[in-house]
């Protein structure tokens, strides 16, 4: 016992990290709210476009936005621009298509180009999309649809467009892959871009049904004539992590939200949608992808994705065309002052501007101290800047160039908290060793009035670059560079040991000592396998810690993470890391917290297999809590189990025959953090939740039976339009044929949908638990109040001495305890007795029996006499000395306060209980089903394909002997089977339902239905086991002899 407390103590102190984790994951976003909202000019106007799929899906639609004069456009069906559809994602709608519609207007007059963009939407009906999988196919088919009606709008029109650009946000952008999968199958190519909005491509968070899986598994992509561009929210985004945004296919850019250049900012999960700095950069991209000459979207894939790189991962400021045969050496306008210095590091800065051109040279060579140049030109306005030249050309006492290779294209817009920043770092050997002929890399500052700042660092590679060693046990801070050298700009971080998902550090970049009050320093972390870059700050104002982690796992033989600094020159900084355990924490509440559903299902299943096997062994039901703290000292075994299966059932041998461990889709990829170490966290987590929930139960069943009665009556009341007096009668009435219950929620599984049915069926199933509960207080109170008497009564009564006993006591007392064995041996013969068929032998063996058995009355009779007239003394001498008065008084009001004394004379409420527990889980993992259905009542009182419709009829089947008939049954047949079928029931979901819930539901209603034949079974064949006669004269005879040796002892 002490084992087991000290155990749950542990799953309750690792509860408490994760419930601070949890809570640190749910404000672990951008404060201010980075994100700026889109605004219009004029009033939104969405107009109906009909199609013959309409009368087939009456509650969706297809609709064309307009503003202002557009709108008379629209309604006059004349389209003359470049399609794109946007499909909402769950509970989404067709109206938050304006952020990205508006802006592509506005630029559009703005920029007086000769081609715009016609936007769509289609009206899901602010559907459930992810938590109900076969509204997932009605939407693929109106989509389909719509792609096809929206083309022939432009049948007529003179360069009539061909495909269709996509925008799905949220399971919408499933549902928009899903149906280019649909059109490639029958030779369809109807699609040019695919641009998704934090959309779980990679799989659902959760599949709560079959259909939603099956949805997944279909989609088949070739990527040959189309680009994907999936764009994901960052941390910010609660709902769809990064690394289910991330799918490695041809053609795809996967980018996040704050790689973005010009935004800089995570985006949650609806954010996305009409956060200005994304719907700016995407609207960029999809302008910069036309072809001029068709009006249209470029047929060339490389280009569109080249382009959509330039806007969404790399942005380097200029408008350079993206053809590489085009040549970058451009004549340069050499009027100005020409500056050479012959200093490694130092710092251009012109205050009040400058009236003349500028142009700063750094030569080039290849000696090692100058193989790297790293120029951050601060409130530049100039695109085209920096230029590789051959300073040939004499002017004056100096020479200059006359003519210079671009640049520019290897410098980025850098994100910055004041002024805009250019940043360029270039190795100059291996321009010197590729270009011989070039002798200087200038940059140049235009005649401005505002001032501009260059920080110019020359140096080693080897001087500036340096790989951390992770501190992964230590929670001390650790110190990676004391001081960094003197001005300089550019330090690099490498961290070959940030792979995972649940890395969390804290990186602190501290000003040692500075020339001036303001400073500026970034840090970037630099994520290269999944196009990610997060931003950190660090001034006189901004001096929090830069989180450490990643959202995609590292790939193998993939780049290192690293962490790129620009500093202040004029300051020294030194740089420490720190680990962030609750960021640990909150890591595993971000990634993992959908997981706890199946296990505390596991947990249940342990905890009940446990009931079952004790209900076998004893006859009588423990409680819960009780199991609960037995499996926690073996439950691990079986989690270890479960993780070394997984791995031997990946084998493409068994894949071939069996599904594939759901492990394989987790976070880490399916690494030993998955296998092992997450599942047992997972578990001990989950153990804490059932203790929470089932306390929570337990005091909902003495304190709101009140509230849900009331409640229910007031319900019924208005339901079947009858007073709440009379309702009441009405809920007693059902409450003595509980069958009547049973067939309403069959009708109701028929007529609307399974899970109204569970939901009902936990409502009544409840107010039956309250009842049965009061009695079961009584008994409670009684049992405490009896045992508390009996104590106070013998503390306060004088206890007689011991009796002595004589010798011929003790020889009275051993021919009593003869008689006693020759009668068990006569009763133990007589039950082991085999029954035979009925003959003239039988039945002189019957009468022969008859006559040994009224010889064993006679005897249990006397020695009855015998044991009233003898004194209750101990057999032996020695029994005086062991058993002392007080210990046995101790000993049996221990044992009438133990939990198993109550159990075993309640065990029908115990049971009840754990029954009502499945028929709850089962209810909540259906509730989505439920939810859809009240959605759609107005178009259908009966929802279809309904998934909850078996576990809801099995469950109300299984309800009819369930409430009807007392249970537990006495009889322990088949309690090993169940016990067993139970443990590998856990097993399965471990291997095969973490994420696929759905198969939890389905394997709990299997347990429910087995649990109910079984008790049903056991109660038919005991009352009917034996003959009424044989037993009563059995149990007389039995009863006769438990009194006489409770007398006797």
């Amino acid at each position: 016992m002490r084992f087991s407390s000290l155990l749950l103590f542990f799953c309750l102190l690792l509860t408490v990290f994760y419930i601070v984790g949890l809570l640190v994951f749910l404000t672990d976003h951008e404060p201010g709210n980075n994100c700026e909202m889109t605004y219009m000019f004029e009033y939104p106007q969405y107009v109906r476009i009909s199609q013959e799929i309409d009368e087939q899906y009456v509650k969706y639609g297809l609709y064309a936005y307009g503003e202002g004069r557009t709108t008379k456009k629209a309604r006059n069906m004349y389209f003359d621009g470049i399609p794109v559809l946007f499909v909402p994602g769950n509970a989404g709608s067709y109206k938050q298509v304006r952020s990205l519609a508006s802006v592509a207007l506005r630029k559009s007059l703005n920029s007086g180009t000769p081609y715009h963009f016609d936007y769509f939407a289609v009206d899901l009906n602010d559907e459930f999309s992810a938590l109900y999988g076969p509204i997932l196919y009605e939407q693929l088919m109106y989509v389909n649809s719509s792609i096809r009606t929206i083309l022939e709008l432009y049948k007529n029109k003179p360069n009539a467009p061909q495909k269709i650009i996509l925008i799905g946000h949220s399971v919408g952008g499933v549902v928009a892959r899903r149906a280019i999968s649909y059109l490639e199958a029958n030779k369809q190519d109807l699609v040019s871009v695919l641009i998704t909005l934090a959309a779980p491509l990679k799989r659902n968070p959760l599949y709560f049904d079959r259909y939603a899986s099956k949805f997944y598994k279909n989609i088949y992509l070739k990527h040959e004539t189309y680009s994907t561009i999936n764009i994901a929210g960052g941390y910010s985004d609660f709902l769809v992590p990064s690394y289910l945004t991330n799918i490695e296919e041809n053609n795809t850019l996967n980018v996040v939200a704050t790689n973005i250049p010009l935004s800089w900012v995570e985006s949650n999960h609806v954010q996305i949608l009409w956060c200005k700095q994304t719907v700016l950069a995407i609207n960029r991209a999809l302008f910069g992808s036309v072809d001029i000459k068709t009006s249209q979207i470029s047929s060339n894939s490389t280009f569109v994705q080249q382009v959509f790189h330039h806007h969404l991962v790399h942005n380097t400021g200029t408008k350079l065309e993206l053809d590489p045969k085009e040549s970058l050496v451009t004549k340069l306008d050499y009027r100005g002052e020409w500056v050479e210095s012959i200093s490694k590091q130092y710092t251009v800065d012109l205050k009040k501007g400058l009236k003349q051109p500028h142009w700063y040279m750094v030569g080039l060579t290849t000696q090692h101290t100058y193989e790297m140049l790293t120029v951050l030109a601060i409130n530049l306005e100039v695109t085209d800047w920096i230029f590789a030249c051959s300073a040939a050309y004499p002017r004056g006492p100096s020479r200059v160039c006359v003519e210079g290779e671009h640049l520019t294209q290897y410098s980025e817009i850098a994100a910055t908290s004041r002024y805009k920043r250019r940043l360029v770092t270039l190795n100059l050997n291996e321009i010197k060793r590729n270009h011989s002929e070039y002798t200087h890399v200038v940059f140049k500052a235009l005649p401005t009035s505002e001032p501009v700042v260059f920080h110019v660092d020359i140096y080693n590679s080897a001087e500036r670059r340096m790989e951390v060693t992770l501190p992964k046990y230590s929670l001390r801070k650790h110190t990676v560079i004391w001081r960094t050298p003197e001005k300089s700009v550019y330090v690099e971080l490498i961290f070959p040991e940030l792979d995972n998902l649940l890395q969390s550090y804290h990186l602190f970049v501290q000003p040692v000592s500075c020339a001036s009050e303001q400073h500026h320093a970034t840090a970037t972390l630099i994520i290269p396998w999944a196009n990610e870059m997060v931003y950190a700050h660090f001034t006189e104002t901004l001096k929090k810690p830069f989180n450490l982690r990643i959202q995609n796992v590292k790939p193998p033989n993939a780049t290192h993470a690293k962490v790129r600094l620009i500093l202040e020159p004029s300051c020294t900084y030194q740089i420490s890391i720190k680990l962030n355990m609750f960021g640990v924490f909150s890591h595993i509440a971000r990634y993992y917290s959908t997981f706890i559903i199946t296990n505390v299902a596991v947990v249940f299943l342990l905890a009940f297999q446990n009931q079952i096997y004790r209900l076998g062994k004893t006859g009588a039901m423990p409680l819960f809590f009780s199991s609960l703290l037995e499996i926690v000292k073996y439950s691990w075994l079986v989690i270890v189990l479960a993780g070394v299966l997984s791995i031997f059932l990946s084998y493409p041998f068994w894949t071939r025959f069996l599904p594939k461990p759901e492990v394989t889709s987790f976070p880490n990829k399916g690494d030993f953090i998955d296998l092992i170490v997450m599942p047992l966290i997972l578990h001990i987590i989950s153990v804490v939740v059932v203790f929470v929930l089932v306390c929570t139960y337990c005091v909902s069943l003495f304190t709101l039976e009140s509230t849900v009665h009331k409640l229910t009556l007031k319900l019924l009341a208005r339901t079947v339009t009858m007073t709440i007096r009379f309702s009441d009668y009405f809920m007693a009435f059902l409450q003595k044929v509980p069958f009547i219950v049973a067939t309403v929620l069959i009708l109701l599984c028929f007529s609307t949908c399974g899970g109204l049915a569970l939901c009902v069926g936990t409502v009544f199933y409840f107010l039956k638990l309250t009842k049965m509960s009061q009695d079961y207080v009584e008994h409670v109170t009684w049992f405490i109040l009896k045992n508390v008497a009996r104590k106070i009564r013998k503390l306060f009564s004088k206890k007689p001495p011991p009796p002595q006993i004589t010798n011929n006591q003790l020889t009275e007392r051993s021919e009593i305890e003869n008689e006693r064995e020759e009668i068990e041996l006569s009763v133990k013969d007589k039950e082991e007795e085999p029954d035979t068929d009925i003959t003239p032998k039988t039945v002189e063996a019957n009468e022969e029996n008859d006559d040994s058995e009224e010889n064993t009355m006679e005897i249990v009779e006397k020695v009855e006499e015998n044991s009233e007239e003898q004194p209750n003394y101990p057999s032996t001498s020695e029994e005086i000395n062991e058993e002392q008065p007080e210990q046995k008084e101790e000993s049996e009001n221990s044992k009438g306060f133990s939990f198993e004394g109550l159990s075993e004379t309640n065990n029908a409420i115990f049971f009840h209980s754990s029954m009502f527990f499945i028929w709850v889980m089962v209810m909540g993992l259906n509730f989505p089903a439920v939810l859809t259905w009240a959605h759609n009542f107005k178009y259908s009182k009966h929802l279809p394909h309904d998934e909850s419709f078996l576990p809801g009829l099995l469950l109300s089947i299984g309800a009819f002997p369930l409430w009807q008939f007392e249970f537990p049954s006495n009889n322990r047949r088949f309690t090993h089977e169940l016990r067993l079928i139970t443990l590998y029931f856990t097993i399965i979901l471990l291997v095969y339902a973490t994420v696929s819930v759905y198969v939890v539901n389905y394997l709990l209603t299997i347990l429910f239905v087995l649990v109910v034949l079984q008790q049903y079974y056991n109660l038919a064949t005991a009352q009917t086991a034996q003959e009424p006669s044989d037993s009563d004269d059995t149990k007389q005879h039995e009863d006769k002899y438990e009194e006489m040796k409770m007398k006797m002892d």
